[in-house]
């Protein structure tokens, strides 16, 4: 049953618990199902969607790297390491100053 739903293109779909939950109990209710079927599937369900969620995050985490190197762009944590920097020089500045 659960080839059949990748089949159809659910297998993509990134389901929360209660919406797998609410279509395998409607699955059940017609019929198409049977109650040991139903867990089996909805661990499926639930486990194929957090892997698929997994690998999507670290898809676009990489992505989003690709990027900022190309466009040299920095990151939050480089940014606050030089504006400490230039805050630190500035007041060794003012220091020589007076």
């Amino acid at each position: 049953m659960l080839n059949l739903l990748v089949s159809l293109g659910w297998g993509t779909l990134s389901f929360t618990k209660e919406k797998a939950e609410k279509i395998v109990e409607e699955m059940v209710n017609r019929g198409d199902l049977k109650r040991e079927e139903a867990k089996k599937m909805l661990n499926e369900l639930i486990d194929r969607g957090e892997k698929e969620r997994k690998e999507f995050k670290e898809y676009l985490d990489k992505e989003f790297y690709n990027w900022m190197q190309k466009y040299e762009l920095v990151s939050r944590e480089e940014y606050d390491k030089l504006a400490e920097r230039v805050k630190d020089l500035e007041e060794e500045l003012d220091k020589k100053d007076d």
